[in-house]
């Protein structure tokens, strides 16, 4: 089979996120999982396009996207969004090209640290990137729970939220939790979804202190959630799930660490459960992960 490889083009992203949606669950329906009813938005790979073209490649036969490669980076940290190759294609080596690819913007920025987040029961893509050094660092679980079940258990957390305003005042605060946590910035990050409506920013505080920020999209999933290293993170992460019912979803969601046991206590007591498992897998251990839960695998 005749692959070729190029940089993505933004005409490319609506053929690429199919591509993503049929790999995507073709795995999962092997595993037992539902499948996607809907290709992934591509609103963070346009804006990552628009920012840094470097980081985002197709494979083609033909005329046909079959692959899609996307990372991309805030100062020396490399993170690879999405490697997604059609079904019939796979087992081919284009996984392994379109990994290479995106690995240049790595190399050409000098990255001191590459991590990504893939699901527990993804054996191949593991041992993929096992073979590039990245390595399992992290087990991340997604929790969920109907809205109104969460509702009636939620205790006064003792903290306040207050609304983020829209980029681009400065959030150097955010800056401070991020570098505590991750030990890098998140500008890009907090550019994207305070720029664009993605999701709704809350500043977390308590007696004119900050304890964290949080995110909530419009369907009641929490991340990312940062909660700094001197505040109670079950007020906090109760405070943000308050937050999330406020939009009136039909069900609240967050992707929790298994070493955050605080946090996972309390979204357990409060009937939240596991639908997905994921690992981060890093070329270096990072991020304080008992404080830290990501938005989504792609996103960090």
């Amino acid at each position: 089979m005749n692959i070729t490889y190029r940089p993505a083009k933004f005409e490319d992203l609506e053929d690429a996120a199919r591509v993503v949606q049929e790999a995507g669950n073709e795995l999962r329906v092997r595993h037992g999982r539902q499948p996607w009813p809907a290709p992934p938005p591509i609103t963070f790979p346009k804006f990552c396009l628009a920012e840094d073209p470097d980081g985002l490649w197709v494979a083609e036969h033909g005329d046909t996207i079959v692959g899609f490669g996307f990372s991309w980076m805030t100062e020396q940290f490399w993170f690879l969004s999405q490697l997604f190759v059609r079904p019939q294609t796979q087992a081919k080596g284009v996984g392994q090209a379109l990994l290479s690819k995106t690995l240049m913007q790595a190399q050409r920025d000098g990255a001191t640290n590459r991590a990504l987040i893939t699901p527990a029961y993804n054996i191949t893509s593991t041992g993929l990137y096992l073979n590039h050094s990245l390595y399992p660092r992290e087990l991340l679980y997604r929790m969920a729970a109907p809205a109104q079940a969460v509702a009636r258990n939620l205790a006064d957390p003792g903290y306040d939220a207050t609304p983020i305003a829209p980029w681009p005042e400065p959030r150097e605060w955010m800056a401070e939790i991020d570098q505590a946590l991750l030990g890098l910035r998140r500008d890009l990050h907090h550019r994207f979804l305070l720029g664009d409506g993605a999701a709704r920013g809350f500043r977390i505080e308590r007696a004119g202190g900050t304890a964290g920020y949080a995110y909530i999209s419009a369907e009641g999933h929490v991340g990312p959630l940062a909660i700094s290293p001197d505040a109670d993170a079950k007020g906090v992460v109760t405070l943000a799930l308050r937050c999330a019912l406020e939009g009136g979803p039909s069900k609240v969601s967050m992707i929790v660490p298994g070493r955050a046991d605080v946090v996972m206590r309390a979204v357990l007591a409060l009937g939240l459960r596991i639908e997905e498992p994921y690992v981060l897998m890093a070329s270096r251990p990072f991020g304080n992960w008992g404080n830290y839960l990501v938005r989504a695998p792609g996103f960090l």
